[in-house]
């Protein structure tokens, strides 16, 4: 046998082995993040009845309203931790100590100003205003605690980032899953001393700053890098670098998904009625955690991928198409769940009073499975450019989206925002991102942009 008839049968035999590394990482986090719903889950349920018998149904409505903060963290990072991802992915120490540098200073900035119109806002009397409903003595104390919290939580948030990037996101999710077990603790002891509604609203967050304060004292034993005092002190000599590249693109994402997502309601309390909005808040309560653990499966991905584009190594059409089929599959699965056992389990919630039917958990299903389609690809495009363009497309598919649902749920109700969100996402992100990976234009480089990521190395796209 010749040496290249060798090499070549090698070469054949190892190939079916490169896609390991991805389907292992996926499932790790999937794993991890599937561990983390149900503990959440199950202390969210405990926390909820202890809460209510310590300081009734007026105090739950205060605790929930003010502690609802880290719903909103997604926005408030303002996409950085996109940016230190990306470097802990590079592998590049200076590289990653500039942007967690650049990072830390941006975060503390934001989480300062979050801090001062918290106190701004409780100590003027602004929050008992607008919060007629939730009011109380304990209103401004609460605003005050959480808001203080909540600006904490935003550089340590860069723990879980951190993690990611090395490839250990089923770490950074288990420590989660932590924060959360030390939160239900937390309201424990406090139900036990009878402690003020404050304690009970500050607790998500206690458990959430300690996660990521772990999460950096493990990231930086992994690394070999001091990234806590980095973190907690960017002192002034320290040097920083370019982040707004990618945090500028992953920011709009954020935001645009938040906005196309979050007018469903707005939409179906303007043209339907209250009981429409009641049924399609309580599919998607569980429509969250199922889209949370595709999403939790994919990050890892970026990691992989990013050291794929650095060396110019590129990814086989087979690989990538097997990835998706992986997590189309996964999502057709959870859409079945969402459909067999979310009607009955969404009706309870609503006590029986109103009735979500199938078709509701179905267009859900089909917004799982809209996203799941598109994560390959999406975090094969998650350089700086690969983000442009689906900043782009996201904002298309936000103003899509909203057209659509105003006439689908005059049509259709419920499911029509959900029906319009899924075709919306798939036609205006999931597709352009599947043409720009597939079929690159000639005027895509070679390298590093993964755009001609299916290309042979040596060929022009």
């Amino acid at each position: 046998m010749s040496a290249s008839t060798h090499s070549s049968s090698q070469a054949t035999a190892v190939a079916p082995r490169r896609a390991s590394p991805y389907l292992r990482a996926v499932a790790l986090s999937s794993v991890a993040k599937a561990v983390a719903l149900v503990l959440s889950g199950g202390a969210a349920l405990v926390s909820a009845r202890t809460v209510v018998d310590v300081v009734g149904v007026s105090g739950y409505a205060l605790v929930t309203l003010v502690g609802t903060l880290p719903t909103f963290l997604t926005l408030t990072e303002l996409g950085i931790r996109a940016a230190v991802l990306d470097a802990f992915a590079d592998n590049d120490r200076e590289r990653i100590r500039r942007t967690v540098v650049s990072a830390a200073r941006a975060l503390t900035c934001a989480g300062a100003a979050i801090c001062g119109c918290g106190a701004l806002t409780a100590l003027s009397g602004v929050a008992a205003s607008l919060l007629e409903s939730a009011s109380g003595p304990d209103l401004a104390l609460c605003i005050v605690l959480v808001t203080a919290l909540f600006g904490c939580s935003l550089p340590l948030s860069l723990g879980g980032a951190a993690l990611a990037g090395l490839g250990r996101n089923h770490v950074a999710v288990l420590l989660q899953s932590g924060g959360t077990v030390l939160a239900l603790i937390i309201v424990l002891l406090a139900a036990a001393s009878k402690a003020p509604p404050a304690v009970f609203a500050v607790s998500g967050l206690i458990g959430q700053c300690m996660a990521g304060f772990t999460s950096l004292i493990v990231a930086g034993r992994t690394s070999g890098m001091p990234l806590l005092r980095t973190v907690l002190w960017p002192r002034r000599r320290l040097l920083g670098t370019r982040i707004i590249h990618l945090a500028g693109p992953m920011a709009v994402i954020n935001a645009t998904s938040a906005v196309a997502y979050g007018t469903d309601r707005i939409v179906l309390s303007k043209l339907t009625d209250a009981t429409a909005v009641a049924v399609y808040s309580a599919g998607a309560q569980l429509y969250v955690p199922a889209s949370a653990l595709v999403a939790a499966s994919a990050l890892p991905l970026w990691s992989l991928f990013h050291q794929r584009r650095r060396d110019c190594s590129m990814i086989p059409r087979s690989q990538l198409l097997r990835l998706t089929a992986c997590f189309a599959g996964g999502a057709v699965l959870i859409g079945a769940g969402l459909v067999t056992v979310g009607p009955a389990v969404a009706s309870w919630m609503l006590h029986g009073r109103a009735s979500v039917g199938p078709g509701l958990m179905a267009a859900f299903g089909a917004l799982v499975l809209a996203h799941a389609l598109n994560y390959p690809v999406g975090m094969w495009l998650s350089d700086a450019a690969g983000l442009r363009f689906q900043a782009v497309r996201a904002v298309i598919m936000t103003v899509v989206n909203l057209i659509a649902s105003v006439a689908l749920a005059l049509v259709i109700g419920p499911a029509g925002p959900v029906l319009a969100s899924a075709g919306a996402y798939f036609l205006c992100v999931t597709l352009p991102c599947y043409r720009k990976v597939f079929f690159p234009g000639v005027d895509d480089r070679e390298c590093p942009a993964p755009m001609t990521g299916l290309v042979t190395p040596g060929r022009r796209g």
